[in-house]
């Protein structure tokens, strides 16, 4: 078995790094980018929940507002690991899942949201709300 040098360490833990933070920041992307009306609409990547009516997008927005100070203490956590000398990649892999574990509390959130929103609904508001999604994702065609 070859042994893996430090520097392709580095540029597998970079690497994923930069995966996490693209899951991260578009979960939290879609979490609290709506603002109201059809600006709602750029919760990009969630088409079920821009076709949820303002109240219910407003209901779940709620739930997501960040800590700043937390966020910023992650952040530098972060950048206190890749600046370590010499690097430790356990640090930065527990970092990285704290990340990813809040990451998917948030997500978890989203959908516990979105299934409350539609289960308060009644059977006219829900196809109402199936038209809106309807008419978001072809107005929006394929993304991929």
């Amino acid at each position: 078995m070859p042994d893996s040098s430090p520097r392709r360490w580095r540029l597998i833990c970079l690497a994923s790094l930069a995966l996490n933070f693209a899951l991260i920041g578009l979960i939290a992307g879609v979490a609290i980018s709506g603002r109201g009306g059809h600006r709602d609409a750029h919760w990009r990547g969630a088409p079920l929940i821009a076709a949820l009516p303002e109240s219910a997008r407003a209901g779940l927005r709620d739930g997501y507002r960040r800590d700043p100070a937390a966020h910023r203490a992650r952040f530098g956590a972060l950048m206190e690991a890749l600046r370590a000398d010499p690097f430790d990649p356990a640090v930065l892999s527990a970092l990285l899942q704290d990340q990813r574990a809040l990451g998917a509390t948030r997500a978890e959130r989203a959908e516990a949201g979105l299934i409350a929103a539609l289960t308060a609904m009644d059977q006219a508001e829900r196809a109402a709300y199936a038209d809106r999604l309807s008419d978001y994702l072809r107005r929006r065609g394929p993304r991929r």
